[in-house]
């Protein structure tokens, strides 16, 4: 029983980090209906921010977490400037804003093995590798930060979507961004916004997984899992965003320890697959013009 519950917090701290970056996608596809591939690149270069800003600079963990989600935000936003908008501006279709995502997920990756070198490296919290004890189980302390941070981020951004007049906005062009344009809605201003709070995400779990794994360029292939999970969950749905991660992490966790972990990735695809030929539009899938 110890053992189930141990591998249970393992399973909802990955899938936290799952969640957040489910999030991200959930977001840019309720306004612009493409999914954001470079999601993964972003995701890296937070982490290594957060990486030189320790080993380097010697900034506190909290520091570091902050400045990862600052400058995530930012790459996101200049990806944003410099890729989508002038694309959509030019009304190109999603299919090509995709590829476009992709290009920029692959041009990052080998920037960082140019610029670092593409050799794996421990990330440097000695606070982040201890352990703590909860009655039976042991459990590194980067698990429980994970798990309640990134709780405290999600929760933050659903008061601000649904408590805010700039939640608001975001809602009302998730709908129809055209209309909301028309009805005096700054698109331009919302895109930037969107981009930037799923670039905090990325950061926040870039940090996490870097604590939990380790730091590479290629770190941000995890990103697929958070895809996968965003699918399960109803891409468009930020609550299927929250519930497809927690699922994905748990399922993934409880395969590798009971099962085995070459067969980890099988269970995660199989469960994709399984849930969308049942439920085409995931679990708490809506109809395209319904989303978040």
């Amino acid at each position: 029983m110890a053992m189930f519950l141990q591998q249970l917090v393992t399973g909802l701290s990955i899938g936290s980090v799952y969640a957040l970056l489910a999030v991200g996608y959930a977001l840019i596809y309720s306004i612009f209906d493409f999914t954001n591939f470079a999601f993964g690149a972003l995701m890296m270069i937070g982490t290594y921010a957060a990486f030189f800003s320790i080993s380097l600079v010697n900034f506190p963990l909290f520091a570091a977490v902050v400045l990862a989600m600052a400058v995530t935000a930012v790459a996101s936003v200049l990806v944003e400037l410099v890729a989508y908008r002038t694309m959509r501006a030019k009304k190109a279709s999603r299919l090509y804003l995709m590829i476009t995502a992709m290009g920029v997920n692959i041009f990052l990756q080998n920037l960082a093995i140019q610029l670092i070198g593409g050799g794996v490296k421990a990330f440097p919290s000695d606070w982040a590798k201890e352990t703590m004890t909860l009655g039976h189980i042991t459990v590194p302390r980067s698990d429980v930060l994970a798990a309640v941070a990134s709780c405290l981020m999600l929760v933050c951004l659903w008061l601000f979507l649904y408590k805010t007049r700039l939640g608001l906005g975001i809602r009302a062009s998730a709908y129809d961004t055209r209309t909301a344009g028309l009805m005096g809605l700054n698109v331009n201003m919302i895109s930037l916004l969107v981009f930037a709070i799923s670039g905090i995400t990325a950061g926040l779990a870039g940090v996490f997984y870097g604590m939990k794994y380790t730091v590479y360029p290629a770190m941000g292939s995890v990103s697929n899992k958070a895809f996968i999970a965003a699918v399960i969950g109803g891409l468009g749905s930020l609550p299927g965003a929250v519930i497809g991660g927690v699922l994905l992490g748990l399922l993934e966790t409880l395969v590798s320890s009971y099962v085995s972990t070459t067969f980890r990735d099988l269970f995660s695809y199989s469960a994709l697959i399984v849930v969308l030929l049942f439920m085409p539009n995931g679990l708490l899938g809506k109809n395209a013009q319904d989303k978040l």
